[in-house]
């Protein structure tokens, strides 16, 4: 199968409008690939394969499976503002390349994955030029081959240890430093960086030690024995020596070692359990005949999924990546596609893969145990998050007697500005609901009134145009959508600032005759609250857990303003930079700026870079370079 990256890629999209969407369905080839939704913001928001693109991709805005057969919100096809679509050779390129594009992209209303324990893996980073072996937790390493899960992390890690020893590899982190460090000089690495190791016989190393890593040690040894006997035959004493050192090394770690599993069967067991909005899924993983590992997941985004689209997406992301597939997977139910998936598997293993449900037997009762594992920890989530929500709500009423608020604090808005000495000025909201930071909803704004550096009316204009919406919630700011968090009402602002900015935002609050929303102001330094029970300040505990709340969303808040700033300074250099180059337009920056991330970045691409720019040709290549450099 060729790789992903070399896909026979075809890509094709629609404009916003709904009527060109249904034109556009016409032209949609029926082939395997990759289809892709988007908002009209151009976010993408859903990501599926298909065997034939012109069937489902059309099935989407069908009157019958609007509601009903993918099982999307109400208004799901409404939101799709274009599509996009990736041909591919066949259905399971088209697997493979799904689950890539949904782990770079994080789609809405894709599945997402998310490890309980977090498990230890062994990672050879094999894309490299000379791997690295190592513990890691991470599982998104690109181009990484992985091993495990183990359970005894002391054990991995010593594992690795022996090995380092005897095939000597490199273990830092630079792609090639300028020398040899400690490593080379106590005999742990073969010091590639300077040359001392040729790439092939580095690559001969690694691949003995992916051998071991799957259980072969004896395939290890066979094949250390022959390229001893070879040297010897050679004369080459000294090398058919560390050869020698070498296999008495792996004998003995063969012998000692507990964590990898040589031959026998390796089966795993995958069972979930849960209501459509919060499942779990439970993996009882068994080598040998015997339970070595129980892992639970939780699936988020998996109210529009049922069970069998929720275990195929699973097995998909799980064993993407993973080099001890086992021979068996046995679930409680069927999944969508299981030919598919297991032929995918079955090759990124090298041998039959099979996903089978077990009716009867010992196998049905393990499954009825790990099911009853799912049903255990799908108690203990809610019971945790029970706990925690009432942990939450008494922090926020221990915040609301301190301070003498009328609300319960449980949405809190903060605010604070970022500027220059005169230079564009920035306003920021950071947002906390129930005490967690909630990214998507912080909003920036630009400063349009105030041209002098006054901090305190900078801040009272992004109030006053905040409090608009919240004032005028009925008629709606047809540029912001309707579901937007500029309607939500808050129950606490928080200034980033001092008493002088306190003052400005109560004056204003007391002119619009809101009385139901709660101020604070919090000065830097000292960290002292200005609020109505404390009008000339009070410095509070920040050990206390519902002082440390407002703390974190107003620095949340400044760091948002201050990035945001930077943005703005960053384009204007941008823009002075490239006026008055002749033939360079509008339309030209903003391409440029869009595709590259700072001035810095632009300096350093060469005349050929730029012209992978969309809309930059050679002539304007040249003449941004000739500017850049001269």
């Amino acid at each position: 199968m060729s790789d992903i990256l070399a896909v026979n890629k075809k890509i094709k999209k629609c404009n916003q409008e709904p009527v060109e969407i249904k034109e556009f369905l016409k032209i949609v080839p029926g082939k395997p690939g990759v289809y892709i939704f988007k908002d009209y913001s151009g976010n993408i928001i859903y990501i599926g394969k298909a065997k034939n693109l012109y069937k489902r991709v059309r099935s989407y805005f069908q009157n019958k499976t609007k509601y009903i057969s993918y099982s999307k919100p109400a208004d799901f096809i409404d939101r799709i503002a274009s599509v996009d679509y990736l041909v591919t050779d066949n259905e399971t390129e088209a697997l493979i390349l799904e689950s890539t594009l949904i782990k770079k992209n994080k789609p809405k209303y894709n599945i997402d994955l998310k490890d309980d324990k977090s498990y230890p893996f062994i990672a050879v980073t094999v894309n490299e030029e000379f791997p690295r072996v190592f513990v890691t937790r991470d599982r998104s390493i690109a181009g990484a081959k992985y091993f495990g899960p183990y359970t005894d992390v002391h054990a991995v890690r010593k594992t690795i240890e022996y090995l380092r020893k005897i095939f000597m590899i490199r273990d830092c982190k630079k792609i090639m430093p300028d020398k040899p460090c400690l490593s080379y000089y106590i005999k742990l690495c073969s010091a590639p960086c300077i040359g001392i190791i040729k790439p092939e016989e580095y690559g001969k190393n690694i691949e003995l030690i992916i051998l071991f890593l799957r259980g072969k040690n004896n395939a290890v040894i066979d094949k250390l024995n022959r390229e001893m006997e070879e040297y010897s035959r050679n004369k080459e004493f000294e090398k058919a020596a560390d050869i020698r050192d070498k296999i008495e090394a792996l004998s003995k770690l063969s012998s000692s070692q507990k964590i990898f599993y040589a031959g026998g069967n390796k089966w795993d067991f995958i069972t979930t359990a849960g209501n459509r909005e919060s499942p779990v899924v439970s993996l009882l993983t068994y080598r040998e005949g015997k339970l070595v590992l129980v892992n639970n997941f939780t699936i988020d985004n998996t109210g529009y999924f049922n069970e069998k689209e929720i275990l195929s997406a699973f097995i998909r992301d799980y064993y993407d990546g993973l080099d001890d597939i086992p021979e068996k997977i046995f679930c409680q139910a069927g999944i969508e596609n299981p030919e598919l998936i297991a032929r995918w598997l079955g090759v990124k293993a090298g041998r039959k893969i099979e996903i089978l449900v077990p009716k009867i037997g010992d196998k049905k009762r393990i499954i009825e145990m790990g099911l009853r594992n799912s049903i255990l920890y799908l108690e203990k989530k809610k019971f945790e998050k029970e706990r925690n929500q009432n942990k939450i709500y008494e922090e926020s009423v221990n915040l609301k007697e301190l301070l003498g608020l009328i609300n319960i604090p449980s949405r809190i808005e903060c605010y604070d500005i970022s500027n220059l000495k005169n230079s564009f000025p920035v306003g920021s909201m950071s947002v906390a609901v129930y005490g967690r930071i909630i990214n998507s909803s912080f909003r920036h704004f630009k400063i349009r009134t105030v041209r002098e550096q006054d901090d305190c009316r900078m801040i009272g204009e992004i109030i006053t145009r905040r409090l608009r919406y919240i004032q005028n919630g009925r008629k709606r700011d047809k540029k912001i959508k309707k579901d937007d968090v500029f309607y939500l009402k808050p129950d606490l602002l928080v200034i980033d600032g001092g008493k002088a900015q306190y003052s400005t935002v109560k004056n204003i609050l007391s002119r619009e005759h809101i009385d139901n929303i709660d101020l604070i102001s919090i000065a830097k330094k000292e960290e002292v609250i200005f609020c109505n029970k404390y009008p000339d300040g009070i410095k509070l505990n920040l050990r206390e857990s519902h002082v440390r709340i407002l703390i974190k969303v107003r620095d949340e808040a400044h760091r948002f303003a201050v990035k945001y700033h930077r943005k703005l300074r960053e384009k204007n250099m941008f823009n002075s930079v490239l006026d008055g180059i002749k033939g360079i337009g509008e339309k030209k920056k903003r391409a440029i700026i869009e595709s590259v991330d700072s001035l810095e970045e632009l300096k350093s691409m060469t005349a050929g870079d730029l012209t992978n720019i969309r809309g930059v040709g050679c002539k304007d290549a040249t003449k941004i370079y000739r500017n850049l450099h001269r």
